[in-house]
């Protein structure tokens, strides 16, 4: 999650956002902080520990909120933290 947190504040412009623990899923409220504009996700444990769908989910979280801001979507490029793997590089990290 330290990964995450950095790629979100490394945005142009940088997005806030807050976790909470609900039973066994996790919740992600990912916030605009030049807008009132915020969009949250709920993740399982499972989608966690999947690295390659963790990262899709969020991206999709980060363009919806962009939306609500007037920026432009991002891409894999903008948000690849360091331990999701390159698109063709092998198997998810989180795998065994």
């Amino acid at each position: 999650m330290q990964a995450l947190r950095s790629q979100l504040a490394a945005l142009d412009p940088p997005i806030k956002h807050e976790l909470e623990s609900q039973g066994d899923n996790l919740v992600i409220t990912l916030i605009d902080p030049a807008r009132p504009a915020r969009v949250s996700r709920t993740l399982s444990q499972a989608l966690v520990r999947n690295t390659s769908l963790l990262y899709e989910v969020i991206r999709d979280a980060v363009n919806q909120l962009r939306a609500l801001g007037s920026h432009a979507a991002i891409t894999d490029q903008d948000i690849y933290p360091d331990d999701r793997p390159r698109p063709g590089s092998g198997a998810d990290p989180g795998e065994t």
